[in-house]
């Protein structure tokens, strides 16, 4: 699933639907799983991408993001963790008009991202270790109506397994130091 915004933008939106991302509007999504595609989702989105900062403290956007879950139980799919570590590490993100960038964020979706690397050249990236791991699938039952209580219930699940995941793998990816912080 990809931002909305980009199907707006004449070249990106074919290289996106090139590269089989469709929008993540939840129309689309509950149509995909309908047909039986399997979904990536970043619940974080635009405001995890503004959070992102090189140091100890990783930062998950996922505290009150629940529409996954939920279509994870109207259609009674897995949910398959998965963490990068060293992505945040990559890249110093500005604080510059910081206040501007998230307000356009929340308004049009949109991450104005402002990322530099060593001497602080833009997209120059540090040399840093990135590790991608895959934790063990989550089943979700088939709720057609999930309740309040149902979503609270699962999106728990959820985050304790993605952040087992974090804390089984931070030493041998390299990052024994970092903590994980849902925001």
């Amino acid at each position: 699933l990809s931002a909305g915004v980009l199907f707006k933008i004449p070249l990106v939106r074919e290289f996106a639907l090139g590269l089989g991302c469709v929008d993540a509007h939840r129309d689309v999504a509950n149509r995909c799983l309908s047909q039986g595609f399997s979904l990536s989702v970043v619940p974080g989105g635009e405001r995890e991408q503004l959070l992102a900062q090189r140091g100890n403290t990783e930062h998950l956007v996922l505290k009150t993001r629940q529409g996954f879950i939920r279509l994870a139980l109207q259609h009674g799919v897995p949910l398959v963790p998965v963490y990068a570590f060293g992505e945040a590490q990559l890249f110093r993100q500005s604080t510059f008009l910081m206040g501007f960038r998230a307000w356009v964020q929340r308004r049009l979706g949109v991450a104005l991202v402002m990322p530099y690397g060593p001497s602080g050249l833009p997209w120059q990236t540090f040399s840093t270790p990135v590790k991608i791991v895959v934790g063990s699938p989550v089943s979700m039952p088939r709720i057609s109506e999930p309740s309040k209580i149902d979503l609270e219930e699962h999106h728990a699940r959820y985050v304790r397994e993605l952040s087992l995941l974090f804390e089984r793998n931070k030493v041998s990816a390299g990052y024994p130091s970092s903590h994980l912080h849902i925001v």
